[in-house]
């Protein structure tokens, strides 16, 4: 027959189908198929009646690929349409060989996904590989990367990274932020007076941030980078002119409560001083009491016209600061680098002296009017060495100021991070910077220097210059520039009512070497416990370079109101690294003790670490590493951690508990044997 001839052609549909019947090996067996580094939708697999059961024969590793055909339902990949495949290591998997009997192809029954080496273009013709996307499904790459493949490894299919849009820039030039609100600092709703100030500082502090994103795409048109700054300035001014009220209102009223006893005070004396003069001349009360009153009636015209300009007078100069805050916004975006804490002085500063002198001037002509009874009051001056007029507050100024507290609750929330720790609004350093930059512009007028409108008119800011961010000026009262130096991250433990515990950072799986080499927070260890925490206190892990991200700790407390330990809820990665210890595991924090565990059960770690435990009423009460003596010492230690440790429990019965390894430094020298001693006496 025709079939059996030398005619034969061996192809998949000629020859007939050769169906088979496998199993996926371990996952040690897969290669880099298994951790994001593979290549297309295949799994290795051994194969009945055609590979023997005997491993030492053919090692799992040897044992060939078979691609896997995808159901019409999971997507190709093409127009980021796609699912991964959900074949595990033990599956039993129905097949065929594409060469018919040759066998030496198998494929696992399904839809061919589409690989990173297939082109992603318009249609040129039959059977040639195009693009997925079409004029009614399209992808400008903005919220999720363009990517039309559809195998193992990690550049397919690429999620968003839930970092700021900078730096998923500093990541790789292919991410993508999630949200470009990431990083954004937000205020919740306080009565505190200070409140003003802080959403100033932030808007502030969100600009900068906002302006880097925007100029961190280099591929950017810079028309398109001017307008969009532009954009983001005239948004922030309208903000930060709306916050304004917080700030100008308060003064105002401070300003009227300290000048009301002074008018007073001012028209008693004018009587007292028109009476004697009077009476001394006339030698009449009567007269010299009449006279007396009509001297404090000749200044009720001009104190009463006072008292109506005074509320007006904030409208007044809340409707003039809207251009002097986007010119200072301007100052700001060209010439700070990194956004700091005198930045932010020195911006509400500037506000200050407008607002200052917005107010002095607009009440000169009336102050002018009742000048007799005022004393010399300078209303400028008032404000100028007034805190009350900064949202209000009560005197701090010099001696009477209070230090922040450093553990008190936040009001404030980084999106995508978490609370951040804010000790508080330096006013005095605010108004001192106010004051010495309206002292400079005043000094340089009077000596005929040139100075630019702006400075003119709100004072000489260290903003105003570039040299603010030039490394020249690093050791100045104010550098916003990039950091000259990466440190070690750093922990800030607040909130709750307590205070003094302290921790400081564990990293591991190190990659690089000397001043490059960053790493992920893999602990945190407790150098101090403090006292009087009624709840967890927040965790904030904070990186100088802004190198670091994704880490999140949070903090347990025991029934003493002290810090006993802090778990990594997420590694993170990047962060510097500096001098690193030898670590181990220390002790096990139970986040949840779950339920219907026994004491046969077993609690091991990836790294190879066994642990004992007790379970009361099913639940795990407590947890330790098993130690081990080292090689010719009698102190035991667990092994050392380079890596954050995932404790898992293997039990028939018990589920839902949650164990966190928590580090702690190796001992440099094992203890050795403790023995018993007994001194006998007599």
């Amino acid at each position: 027959m025709i079939d059996g001839s030398l005619f034969q052609s061996n192809f998949v549909g000629r020859d007939g189908f050769r169906w088979w019947i496998g199993q996926v090996p371990p996952v040690s067996a897969q290669g880099a198929q298994a951790n994001g580094a593979g290549w297309g939708n295949r799994v290795k697999v051994r194969i009945m009646g055609y590979h023997p059961y005997s491993e030492v024969e053919l090692p799992n590793e040897d044992l060939p690929w078979a691609q896997c055909l995808l159901p019409t339902t999971s997507g190709t990949g093409a127009g980021n349409n796609a699912t991964n495949i959900k074949i595990h290591p033990g599956d039993v998997v129905f097949g065929f060989f594409l060469d018919g009997d040759n066998a030496q192809t198998p494929v696992i029954m399904g839809c061919f996904g589409r690989t990173s080496q297939v082109p992603s273009k318009t249609y040129q013709g039959a059977f040639q590989p195009f693009t997925g996307y079409t004029d009614k499904i399209k992808n400008d790459g903005s919220r999720v990367k363009k990517n039309e493949s559809n195998e193992q490894n990690a550049a397919a299919q690429k999620s968003p990274r839930h970092v700021s849009p900078t730096k998923a820039k500093q990541i790789g030039s292919d991410e993508i932020s999630y949200f470009s609100a990431i990083g954004e600092t937000i205020n919740f709703a306080s009565a505190s007076s200070s409140s003003a100030i802080n959403k100033i500082s932030t808007e502030v502090d969100n600009l900068i941030k906002r302006i880097q994103n925007l100029t961190s795409d280099v591929n950017t048109k810079i028309s398109s980078i001017q307008r969009d700054i532009n954009l983001e300035i005239d948004k922030i001014t309208a903000k930060i002119q709306k916050i304004a009220s917080g700030v100008v209102g308060p003064m105002v009223n401070s300003l009227y409560k300290k000048m009301a006893p002074i008018l007073n005070n001012g028209l008693k004396v004018l009587y007292k001083t028109v009476y004697t003069l009077v009476f001394a001349i006339t030698k009449s009360d009567p007269i010299a009491h009449k006279a007396g009153v009509a001297a404090q009636e000749a200044m009720v015209p001009p104190v009463k016209a006072l008292q109506n300009l005074i509320p007006c007078i904030a409208n007044s100069v809340l409707n003039g600061l809207g251009s002097i805050i986007k010119s200072i916004l301007k100052s700001v975006v060209a010439n700070v680098a990194n956004f700091v804490s005198c930045v932010s002085s020195q911006v509400i500063g500037s506000l200050l002296n407008q607002i200052i002198g917005g107010i002095s001037s607009g009440l000169s002509s009336a102050m002018q009017a009742v000048s007799k009874i005022t004393g010399g009051f300078d209303v400028a001056n008032t404000l100028r060495n007034n805190i009350e007029g900064i949202g209000g507050l009560i005197a701090q100024a010099g001696c009477n100021e209070v230090a922040p507290n450093f553990n008190s609750s936040t009001n404030e929330w980084v999106i995508g991070k978490g609370a951040k720790n804010a000790p508080g609004v330096p006013f005095s350093e605010i108004l001192s910077a106010a004051n010495t930059a309206n002292s400079i512009a005043q000094s340089a007028i009077s000596l005929g220097q040139s100075l630019s409108n702006l400075e003119k008119t709100v004072g000489s800011f260290g903003f105003m210059s570039s040299d603010i961010s030039s490394p020249s000026s690093a050791l100045s009262a104010c550098y916003a520039g990039p950091p000259l130096s990466c440190a070690k991250p750093t922990i800030n433990i607040f909130g709750s009512e307590g205070r003094g515990a302290t921790a400081i950072p564990i990293l591991g799986s190190i990659v690089g070497s000397g001043r490059e080499a960053t790493g992920s927070i893999i602990g945190v260890q407790v150098t101090n416990s403090g006292s009087g925490y009624d709840f967890p206190p927040f965790v904030e892990i904070v990186d100088n370079c802004n190198k670091g991200y994704g880490a999140v700790a949070r903090s347990i407390i025991d029934e003493n109101g002290q810090v006993i330990s802090i778990y990594i809820v997420s590694e993170g990665e990047n962060y510097p690294v500096g001098d690193q210890p030898d670590y181990i595991v220390a002790t096990v924090d139970i986040i949840d003790p779950g339920n219907g565990y026994t004491n046969q059960d077993v609690i091991r770690d990836n790294l190879g670490n066994i642990y004992t435990f007790n379970t009361i009423g099913g639940r795990i009460a407590s947890v330790s590493p098993i130690n081990t003596p080292e090689p010719g010492g009698t102190s035991p230690t667990s092994s050392i951690v380079t890596d954050l440790p995932i404790i898992t429990i293997e039990s028939e019965t018990g589920s839902g508990a949650i164990l966190k390894a928590s580090l702690g430094i190796k001992p440099s020298k094992p203890q050795g044997e403790i023995k018993q001693v007994i001194d006998c006496v007599g």
